[in-house]
């Protein structure tokens, strides 16, 4: 198996993951201090984050709005010609 990433918080005694581990059993880890965590932007944040999810609302089909998107980027509405 490939190595896997998690993004995960330390506090001082414990190690806290801010995602559901892809494995099951035991595992050798290694973990990576990258910086310190500011508490109180961290705090202040986690509510805005959260309340992001599900923003999208939409009852089109999936294949409309993918249309749309695709729309949207083409620079030209018709292929070149050759």
């Amino acid at each position: 198996m490939s190595l896997v990433s998690l993004p995960a918080v330390y506090d001082g005694n414990q190690i806290r993951l801010l995602e559901i581990a892809p494995v099951h059993g035991p595992y050798r880890v290694l973990v990576t201090f990258l910086e310190p965590v500011d508490t109180q932007t961290t705090a202040r944040e986690t509510p805005r984050f959260w309340s992001s999810f599900g923003a999208w609302q939409d009852d089109r089909p999936v294949e409309a709005t993918l249309r749309d998107i695709h729309d949207a980027r083409r620079s030209k509405p018709e292929p070149p010609a050759l």
